[in-house]
């Protein structure tokens, strides 16, 4: 497990202390996540609960980290093209004005945009063309809002790519790309399929006495949303090249992390007249960077204190050390939990309670990583506060005037939310057990 040291009775308090207060000022927003993550990691070192030498040699996330980076300046760089824009708009266009086919299309481009991308830069992209759409088309964009929210964090959980918290699994489990892909993206596509059919079945009603403009809708001109065509096909192709590079991981064995970085400095070097050097600076979330560093610290201090240990031996006795019921207790435990709270919170304390179930079950570990996936990225549809996507896109369609209330959501999201938690349930005890 790493580094673990004696400490005495009054640091391991203290740990679980700093550890709780640090939860309730993320989970009740008292505090902005950054400054308590930081604050708490701060006091972990300075009362010799984690030691600074194992703090930035083995509790910190660097893999992680630089992925982070990469991905946000080229995902930054990629939000000028606009290109996602521009295939909403042909979306709409295709359904013929029919919103039960708009919505099954806003599905698919959310979903692959989010495994793509990540799930909160898919519902940045797509939610204020859409709400554009749905008031072109004159019908309610809540329907789209709610669809777009949900399958974008269904998408993210088919990659390694595709949410915060794979990111970080993946690159302190030592997982590959293709880990992510093979594991991952046939449930999602078993999920997707029930979940888009439920809301379609939900919002039928709602759409019977639709009369559309084909006029107003074939009045969008998709192509006004891409300023430079030579810009995108340059974007894209840096895409191409960095996903093969994740691919091919097998066989070149480059780091992820050394991949995204790669494409981010090939992506500006490319467009260096388009891009000046502040753009690129500010397409990096320094606030998530620093909050995942904050809370790994305090990660690692529960570690340091043995608490760690002590929750996997009671999960053990609980389980009676059958790997499929703690896959199973992982998949319900991580969904509920994260419906609730900031997944990526849960998925790092997370990490180390499995990290040491592979030690007491001779490193018998991939279940158990996919089991925590897909608990984490299926939980944040359950409510709107189990992820930050959500509260974005509800707040971007409240101003527009298309209120996604947590009442609206939760009778949508609670029960599609179940439904795939369920199938996740069965996909694992068949494909693992």
């Amino acid at each position: 497990m790493g580094t673990v040291h004696n400490l005495a009775n009054w640091q391991v308090l203290a740990a679980i202390i700093i550890a709780l207060f640090t939860l309730i000022w993320i989970v009740t927003g008292l505090m902005h996540r950054t400054y308590a993550a930081l604050g708490a990691g701060l006091l972990m070192v300075l009362l010799g609960i984690v030691e600074a030498g194992s703090t930035f040699g083995y509790h910190l996330p660097w893999q992680a980290i630089g992925l982070l980076i990469g991905l946000m300046v080229m995902i930054g760089l990629t939000n000028r093209t606009g290109i996602f824009a521009y295939a909403a708009a042909r979306a709409a266009q295709i359904s013929k004005g029919k919103p039960s086919v708009l919505l099954i299309a806003l599905a698919m481009l959310s979903t692959v945009t989010a495994a793509w991308l990540d799930n909160l830069t898919a519902i940045l992209l797509l939610i204020p063309v859409t709400i554009s759409i749905a008031k072109v088309m004159k019908v309610s964009a809540v329907p789209f809002v709610t669809t777009i929210i949900i399958t974008a964090n269904l998408g993210g959980t088919a990659t390694m790519i595709g949410n915060l918290p794979n990111m970080i699994m993946g690159t302190k489990a030592g997982l590959t790309f293709n880990d992510f892909l093979i594991n991952l993206v046939p449930p999602v596509i078993i999920i997707w399929v029930v979940t888009v059919g439920l809301l379609s079945l939900f919002y039928a009603k709602s759409w019977r006495a639709t009369q559309t403009s084909m006029v107003d809708l074939m009045s969008i001109q998709p192509s006004s949303y891409i300023k430079d065509k030579g810009l995108v096909v340059k974007v894209l192709t840096v895409w191409v090249l960095v996903l093969a590079a994740f691919l091919l991981h097998p066989i070149l064995h480059f780091e992820v992390a050394y991949v995204a970085l790669a494409g981010a400095a090939l992506m500006s070097l490319v467009n260096y007249k388009t891009y000046s050097w502040t753009e690129i600076y500010s397409s990096v979330d320094w606030n998530t960077l620093f909050y995942i560093c904050g809370l790994f610290i305090v990660v690692g201090g529960i570690i340091e204190a043995g608490i760690v240990e002590t929750i996997v031996i009671k999960a053990m006795e609980l389980t009676s050390g059958n790997l499929m019921y703690v896959s199973i207790l992982i998949i319900w435990l991580t969904g509920l939990v994260s419906a609730t709270i900031d997944h990526t919170l849960f998925v790092a304390l997370m990490i180390p309670i499995i990290q040491d179930l592979g030690i007491q079950t001779q490193g018998a570990l991939h279940p158990l990583w996919w089991s925590l996936a897909l608990g984490a990225g299926l939980g944040g549809s359950g409510t709107l506060v189990g992820a930050a996507g959500n509260l974005i896109a509800a707040g971007l369609a409240g101003r527009a005037g298309h209120p996604v209330t947590f009442s609206t959501f939760l009778k949508v999201g609670a029960p599609i939310t179940l439904v795939s938690l369920l199938i996740a349930t069965a996909y694992v005890k068949y494909m693992y057990y």
